[in-house]
């Protein structure tokens, strides 16, 4: 099953990238539409994405773009990059926990990997696998089919940490569709306490620094 593009710019993406960084790579870029506001601040963005057609328009957006082959571990040169986005990506790749130590040398030492995946251990998958004992197989969001990784915090944050990541802060992220449910699932984080936080994660987003020399494992 194909993926499905967005040709969206996020600004629950955006807001994570920090102000250092000049070159930053993006692996999964598909249009460029998050990259495109970084290329109009003056940085350097290179995207890499195995879509033909979704790199066409990326060419037009941003530094470099260009296809890669599904297998490609290591889209950038060693210690080539100030910043890394994976935005949505990891959680496509076979074995994925082996991959990103790959990407994250081409980040240089001190320099930062911005992540988003979607949050496995959410109330939506409560109430769809749990109470209705099915999991659909949806175009995107949650159950996109194309999912090969169940993430939830504790998994990302052990990859992020063996790969050689520090990391520096966590985003929160509610339901993305619409400003309603945005508002009600944060409603309800604060009314609970945040005793149940991690299930009213529509996404789980990180911001992370590159600490050592990683070696895969």
């Amino acid at each position: 099953m194909a993926y499905e593009y967005d040709d969206v710019t996020r600004p629950d993406i955006l807001r994570m990238v920090p102000q250092d960084g000049r070159v930053i790579g993006s692996i999964g870029c598909g249009t460029g539409a998050n990259e495109l506001p970084l290329v109009q601040q003056g940085r350097e963005v290179h995207g890499v994405d195995i879509s033909d057609e979704a790199i066409a328009i990326a060419k037009q957006r941003l530094t470099s773009a260009r296809v890669i082959e599904p297998g490609n571990i290591s889209p950038f040169p060693e210690e080539s990059l100030d910043g890394l986005l994976l935005a949505d990506v990891i959680e496509h790749i076979p074995r994925a926990w082996e991959v990103l130590p790959h990407y994250v040398r081409a980040v240089r030492p001190g320099g930062w990997v911005v992540v988003s995946v979607p949050n496995m251990r959410n109330i939506d998958v409560l109430k769809q696998f749990i109470f209705i004992g099915d999991w659909p197989e949806h175009g995107t969001g949650i159950f996109d089919a194309t999912h090969l990784q169940v993430m939830s915090k504790r998994r990302l944050q052990r990859w992020c940490e063996a790969a050689g990541l520090e990391i520096e802060r966590w985003f929160d992220q509610y339901d993305p569709r619409g400003p309603r449910r945005y508002r009600f699932f944060r409603a309800l984080d604060l009314l609970s306490l945040k005793l149940f936080h991690s299930w009213f994660m529509y996404q789980l987003q990180i911001r992370c620094r590159r600490v050592k020399t990683t070696e895969a494992r």
